[in-house]
C-alpha cells in the first residue's frame, strides 16, 4: 500500500479515513511501514499495538506526521514516543534526506503552508486556535474580528483555510456547520499566535464570548426542550477553555459569572 504522494499538501492534510487504535486502519499500516524501514526488526505486538494506535490518532491520521513519528522507533519505543507527544512539533523532525527541506519535519511542512496564505488567511488562522473542539461561524466572527482589523471577509476566509485543509468543516445533526482545526494543526496555530503578540487580546475575546454564550443559554434553561443542554455540550470544551484562561489571569469577575452559568450544566451532566 502507498501512502505516499508527490503533493505536499497531500501529505500534511490527512486525516487518514480510520485514525482509530486499530490494526488494520491506513494510518497503523504507514506507521508499522515506516517504523520497520527505520528499524527492521520492528512489528506491531500486543506488547504496542495500543500505543501505536494512540499515537497514530493523536497525530490525526495526518501522514507526514506519522512517518516523522516513526522515523523515531530507532530510539524510541512507542509507549515512549507517546509519551513524549505533548509537543509534536518539537519531536517530529528527521525526514529523509532525499525529500524537500519542507518535508524532514511537521514545522517545515507546516511552514510552508503558512507561508501560503496571504497576511489576513494567517490572522485569521491564529485566532482560529483559540477554539478548542472548534466553533461555529458565528464564534469565529465574535472572537477572530473584535476590532474590525481582520482586512477580510470572515466566510471568505475560512472558506480559504477549509480548501487548504487547514480547517474542517463539520455539520452537526440540526444542520448548524461547524469549524475545528485538527490539534496538530492547532498546536502550531497557537504557537503562531503567541508569536505575533495577540494571544492575549484573543483569548480574552475567546473568553467573553464564552461568558455571553453561556450565560445566554443558561436563561434558556427553565423553557422547554433540550437546546440549551446540547448547545452546553457542543460548547463545553470552549467553556472550559475559557474558564481555564479566566482563572489563570485573575479575572474572578468573569470567571464567577462564567462558572454560575454553567453551574446546572455540570449538575446534570
Amino acid at each position: 500500500m502507498n501512502f505516499r504522494c508527490r503533493r505536499l499538501r497531500c501529505r500534511i492534510r490527512g486525516p487518514c479515513r480510520r485514525s482509530r487504535s486499530c490494526h488494520g486502519t491506513p494510518a497503523v499500516a504507514l506507521f508499522v511501514q515506516r517504523a520497520a524501514a527505520a528499524k527492521p526488526d520492528f512489528a506491531l505486538n500486543r506488547e504496542n499495538a495500543a500505543a501505536v494506535g494512540e499515537i497514530c490518532a493523536r497525530l490525526d491520521g495526518l501522514p507526514l506526521a506519522i512517518e516523522l513519528a516513526a522515523a523515531r522507533v530507532k530510539v524510541l519505543s512507542p509507549s515512549s514516543l507517546l509519551t513524549r507527544l505533548a509537543n509534536r512539533l518539537q519531536l517530529l523532525t528527521g525526514g529523509a534526506r532525499d525529500l524537500p527541506q519542507r518535508q524532514q519535519t511537521l514545522r517545515a511542512a507546516m511552514d510552508w503552508s503558512y507561508d501560503l496564505l496571504s497576511a489576513a488567511e494567517q490572522n485569521l488562522f491564529r485566532r482560529l486556535s483559540v477554539f478548542v473542539g472548534g466553533c461555529s461561524l458565528e464564534g469565529a466572527e465574535a472572537v477572530c474580528d473584535t476590532k474590525g482589523d481582520l482586512d477580510l471577509d470572515l466566510l471568505d476566509g475560512i472558506a480559504s483555510l477549509v480548501d487548504k485543509s487547514l480547517v474542517q468543516q463539520v455539520e452537526h445533526a440540526k444542520g448548524e456547520s461547524r469549524f475545528r482545526m485538527l490539534e496538530t494543526i492547532r498546536e502550531y496555530a497557537l504557537e503562531k499566535l503567541e508569536t505575533s503578540g495577540e494571544k492575549a487580546l484573543t483569548k480574552r475575546a475567546h473568553a467573553a464570548y464564552c461568558l455571553v454564550l453561556a450565560e445566554e443559554q443558561a436563561s434558556e434553561q427553565s423553557a422547554e426542550g433540550t437546546e440549551w443542554l446540547e448547545r452546553f455540550t457542543l460548547e463545553h470544551a470552549n467553556f472550559r477553555a475559557g474558564l481555564e484562561w479566566l482563572t489563570e489571569t485573575g479575572d474572578a469577575e468573569w470567571g464567577l459569572r462564567l462558572g454560575t452559568a454553567l453551574f446546572r450544566f455540570w449538575e446534570i451532566a
